[in-house]
């Protein structure tokens, strides 16, 4: 029997939430954003984070922009609240060059330059929140272009258009989108929260969103889920919070599992972690970590375990460029590194992850 709980109120940074998401992996923010303006960057493609606003943790108002540069084009994203209670998520597509002069003389010279390609998606909708959008351009000059710019309303996707475009960084915002209990009607809410979980959970056997990252997104959910029935209840509307803990919230080990699974199923995928960690064929993981074949291992390491140890932590770091965990676990073992071995490295590096994590977030305030 599952005893009444009462819902709790979180404080949620729609800002916070998107950049911290995206800048976790860069994979995740290439097929965020081919997703979002139907573009084909390679999932290979370099992704740098330049400066950005610091968040402001008061989550009101203008809160802050953050700029990943892809392939060496230019993205913009910023997320903006109204006075009418909306908010927004402005992207823009920045053309590659830059502005460019051309036959430059003594007396003339003629530049062309390219407009970014913007698309706005309202992630909190209104009854005031526009359909479409029309941009009014005046230059200096006093020359008029007019602009229709590309607009989403995150409440009329479907959660099974939301996970086949890859916008999960926007797409674990989605039960906020609507009013209470998705119009107080509390069954098509939990079928809403359902539906998400269920695609999210899909998402993450599929390799299209990191384990760690598909954690907090559903940490996400939860709270908003929480949040929607504290704020029902505070309206008069009275619903059981027995919902949130009899929807079907993600079992990571059984993700883990499957994962290992898929692995053994494919074979050595991945090239055994990039050539065993860029090295057995190499030179056997940089020597076994430099010395194995040597047999000192950075002079002197004492006991197997201890070597295993550094050879599995530093397979483990290799999740921050992508390599899937099924891959390290399947490779590691293929070593004879002990599962004792194995679970502790990757619990340790989790612990790590999860305080750089903590790090950046009280950075960013």
């Amino acid at each position: 029997m599952i005893i009444d709980i009462e819902a709790q109120q979180h404080q949620l940074s729609y800002d916070r939430i998107v950049k911290n998401t995206l800048k976790q992996s860069a994979v995740l923010t290439i097929r965020f954003i081919n997703g979002l303006l139907n573009d084909s960057i390679p999932l290979d493609a370099p992704v740098e984070w330049l400066d950005k606003e610091t968040v402001d943790d008061k989550h009101t108002a203008i809160i802050g922009d953050f700029f990943p540069k892809i392939g060496g084009r230019m993205y913009a994203l910023e997320i903006e609240s109204d006075d009418r209670g909306g908010m927004s998520l402005r992207v823009f597509k920045y053309s590659m060059g830059g502005a460019m002069l051309h036959g430059m003389t003594s007396t003339n010279a003629e530049m062309n330059i390219t407009f970014p390609q913007p698309c706005v998606i309202f992630l909190r909708s209104t009854s005031n929140t526009p359909q479409s959008l029309t941009w009014n351009i005046e230059f200096f000059d006093g020359q008029k272009v007019t602009l229709q710019v590309p607009a989403i309303r995150l409440a009329e996707l479907s959660i099974k258009e939301i996970a086949q475009r890859n916008l999960f960084p926007i797409g674990q915002l989605y039960l906020r989108t609507f009013e209470i209990l998705a119009e107080k009607d509390v069954e098509k809410f939990r079928a809403l929260a359902e539906s998400l979980l269920a695609e999210l959970k899909d998402a993450i056997d599929q390799e299209l969103v990191p384990y760690y990252i598909g954690m907090q997104m559903s940490n996400t959910i939860r709270k908003t889920v929480e949040n929607a029935l504290a704020k029902a209840n505070e309206e008069g509307i009275s619903v059981s919070t027995n919902i949130v803990e009899t929807l079907p919230w993600i079992d990571y080990r059984e993700v883990f599992e499957k994962a290992e699974k898929k692995a053994k199923e494919e074979g050595k995928i991945e090239g055994k972690i990039e050539g065993k960690i860029e090295g057995k064929i190499e030179g056997k993981i940089e020597g076994k970590i430099e010395g194995k074949i040597e047999g000192k291992i950075e002079g002197k390491i004492e006991g197997r375990d201890e070597r295993d140890m550094e050879i599995s932590l530093k397979a483990f770091d290799k999740l921050k460029d992508g390599v899937s965990l099924s891959s390290i676990v399947s490779t590691l073992r293929d070593f004879g590194i002990t599962e004792e071995v194995i679970e502790s490295a990757r619990k340790q590096t989790e612990a790590e992850r999860a305080k750089q994590i903590k790090k950046r977030s009280e950075d960013e305030i």
